[in-house]
């Protein structure tokens, strides 16, 4: 049964060369991820809105961004891994980024 959905889109413009914000909240498993890319920014922006759409479709903001790291599997797949947070039941995430935005969708199922 589906409990919760989130949601969240962000301009990636948002994110550019702002490493003081990108450490605030990627965990160190998102910047070693990010280190592949030319354009950083819009992997960092889809984390971001896939952490928002977390907090919106668990309905809690009771941890630390950074303890949550978005994760590929090997087909590039993105999944949650947690740090210290428990979570019931199973979570799904899509992201999607183009040069301008990010956006992600969170469903819970429990």
């Amino acid at each position: 049964m589906i409990t919760g959905v989130g949601t969240d889109i962000v301009e990636v413009e948002r994110f550019k060369d702002k490493p003081e914000l990108w450490n605030r909240f990627l965990s160190g498993k998102e910047h070693e991820y990010i280190g592949k890319f030319r354009f950083k920014e819009e992997h960092i922006a889809g984390f971001w809105a896939a952490k928002e759409a977390l907090v919106k479709a668990i309905n809690r903001k009771d941890f630390n961004f950074s303890s949550v790291t978005v994760a590929h599997d090997e087909n590039g797949k993105p999944f949650f891994e947690f740090d210290g947070i428990e979570i019931e039941g199973n979570l799904h995430l899509s992201i999607s980024h183009e040069r301008k935005f990010a956006t992600a969708v969170v469903v819970w199922e429990k």
